[in-house]
């Protein structure tokens, strides 16, 4: 496939997998149309793009794109949104090249949309720049289903009061940095033995695949460095604890609880006993010691599908009792295991911007 194939398919699967986002557009910074994925429903919709809705929709982006390009230096458009009477239309910068513009249902709840909307954002830089890795990445949308306490803290960043871009628009949102920052945030994973910690976090680490299974010793500590698309400058440093479930190492385990920023949670899919103690130990051992630090319950192991004890449903359904979220993975075939860490950390990272004297409005 060529890279515009990889970025058609890239959009499909983003708006595909967002029921409220209509249209993406992509362009240069020279407002140039790279690529575009209208939703099926509204194609059909639609026949003649040139006096159609979609035909108004597209006026409506460039102008938008114009207006901001003539606010910001090219390669510095930051991030934000418009309110129209029908849509919201978010922008994303992706890196120096190109600017993601989405056109929304009007009722899409933005705090849930931007922290995958960035991840977008990332897969396209890397695409343009040439540097995607298909090893440890995909152009997949990971099912995620976010809990409130993983996003972007959106009320933060509200232009009050809501500036007129061009007639009918108002400028909503924007986020927009002038100060480097670095940013650590310890993540703490738990589960029971043999459910696939150890080697969910090497993938995230971008180790390779250790094919035996070598019971963690007590606790495994490693770092790694990330940073959110648009702020590259930016440093997230994640502190990652690896904790052994064997009941031997449980009752030192506090320890390395404390100054946890969030917890995933890990069961085999194919084991219900390790499912019940997530929930059941594990998930009330966290709040207990932590408080209301986000918690993901994460479902390992996706790929033995033949061998399933737990459904995707009961999983959602426990992880919606719990008031957390949830996403499944595979760690041996790397299934939704770097977009999973990287949306945790998005949100972590504007939820600790404090300080707002920062952010530039427009």
């Amino acid at each position: 496939m060529s890279k515009g194939d990889h970025l058609q398919t890239l959009l499909k699967n983003f708006v595909d997998s967002q029921q409220e986002i209509e249209i993406a557009f992509l362009y240069s910074n020279q407002g140039l149309l790279i690529s575009k994925y209208l939703k099926e429903e509204e194609s059909s919709s639609n026949t003649d793009d040139s006096e159609g809705v979609y035909g108004a929709i597209t006026t409506l982006v460039d102008n938008l794109l114009n207006k901001i390009s003539l606010e910001y230096k090219i390669g510095n458009y930051g991030t934000g949104s418009f309110e129209t009477a029908d849509h919201r239309i978010v922008y994303v910068e992706t890196g120096s090249e190109a600017i993601l513009m989405l056109v929304c249902n009007y009722n899409i709840n933005l705090n849930n949309l931007f922290p995958i909307a960035y991840l977008v954002a990332e897969k396209i830089t890397q695409l343009l720049e040439d540097s995607f890795d298909f090893r440890f990445n995909t152009l997949g949308i990971p099912n995620l289903n976010i809990d409130e306490s993983i996003n972007i803290g959106l009320e933060n960043f509200e232009i009050k009061p809501a500036k007129t871009i061009i007639n009918g628009v108002y400028a909503d949102h924007q986020i927009k940095r002038t100060e480097n920052v670095k940013k650590m945030f310890k993540l703490i994973v738990l589960g029971d033995a043999a459910v696939g910690k150890t080697t969910l976090v090497n993938r995230f680490l971008r180790k390779e695949q250790i094919g035996d299974y070598r019971p963690t010793l007590g606790i495994n500590i490693a770092t790694q460095n990330y940073y959110v698309q648009g702020y590259k400058d930016d440093i997230i440093q994640f502190l990652i604890f690896d904790l052994a479930g064997q009941e031997f190492f449980k009752r030192v385990r506090h320890e390395y609880y404390t100054g946890a920023n969030c917890a995933f949670i890990v069961y085999d899919v194919t084991r219900k006993d390790t499912f019940n103690e997530a929930s059941n130990f594990w998930f009330n051992d966290a709040r207990k010691e932590l408080g209301n630090i986000p918690i993901v319950l994460v479902g390992n192991k996706m790929d033995l599908v033949e061998q399933r004890e737990v459904s995707t449903e009961e999983g959602v359904a426990e992880a919606s009792k719990l008031g957390c979220s949830f996403i499944e993975t595979s760690a041996l075939e790397n299934l939704n295991i770097q977009d999973t860490f990287k949306i945790v950390g998005i949100g972590l990272f504007f939820q600790s911007l404090e300080d707002l004297e920062d952010y530039d409005e427009i």
